[in-house]
């Protein structure tokens, strides 16, 4: 069964979700992203692309518990479903094996 393609904004999300498991969610997702690609995202886009790849099936999320820092709110908590873990490890080799290419291949300068 081929790879469903997902966007580089999908693939930036799947990758701090994974790094920040098991505390991914909306707001220190926002940070990581802006932290690691110096991405300016706002959290409507942020969730808008967790929802993407949760009917995607590649994240998956839970209501963590409540905390008096949020006033007893909870927050929704993400982690990479199998099928997310397979996709990311999948455009990494893709993309190492490209870059190993590149490498090989660079014009003189």
């Amino acid at each position: 069964m081929p790879q469903e393609t997902i966007s580089t904004q999908e693939e930036i999300v799947l990758l701090s979700v994974g790094s920040l498991e098991p505390e991914a969610y909306a707001y220190g997702i926002q940070k990581e992203i802006k932290l690691q690609a110096n991405l300016n995202w706002s959290i409507g886009t942020i969730h808008t692309i967790l929802y993407r790849l949760d009917k995607k099936g590649l994240v998956k999320s839970e209501m963590g518990g409540s905390s008096e820092k949020r006033g007893g709110r909870s927050k929704r908590l993400y982690s990479l479903t199998a099928k997310g873990f397979r996709s990311v490890e999948t455009i990494q080799e893709t993309r190492q094996a490209m870059w190993s290419k590149l490498v090989t291949n660079r014009p003189s300068f």
